[in-house]
């Protein structure tokens, strides 16, 4: 599978943004933990039932949980196995926790965090 597009611009840098559950409104994570992971920090991929799924990546999501078992399934990046992730106060759907198979990968691990499922501040 491939990323539909690389890079935007003006995202990232010293925390400076919150990003916020849009559920709930509690707090996921910060700017400064955006995640370049190939060329970019944003993704767009289509999932194998079709739907198109437009996500960033984070080094760290205080206010995410994963759940489930982990599976290559369907990966989008080779070399990482996905969980569900959810808001850890309110239970909404927010995307993807990837943990590296190999323990020589890097990162070991990452989230990926859908963006119409926050708001940020």
């Amino acid at each position: 599978m491939f990323s539909l597009f690389s890079t935007f611009q003006g995202l990232g840098g010293n925390g400076a943004k919150a990003y916020q559950c849009i559920g709930c409104s509690g707090l996921i994570t910060h700017s400064d933990q955006l995640l370049r992971m190939g060329t970019s920090n944003r993704h767009l991929f289509v999932n194998p039932a079709g739907i198109q799924c437009d996500f960033y990546t984070f080094s760290s999501c205080q206010g995410a949980v994963a759940h489930g078992p982990a599976t290559e399934a369907d990966t989008w990046f080779p070399g990482y196995r996905w969980r569900m992730a959810f808001c850890r106060h309110c239970g909404q759907h927010l995307g993807w926790h990837y943990e590296a198979v190999s323990p020589l990968e890097r990162p070991s691990e990452f989230w990926g965090i859908l963006v119409t499922y926050l708001h940020s501040v």
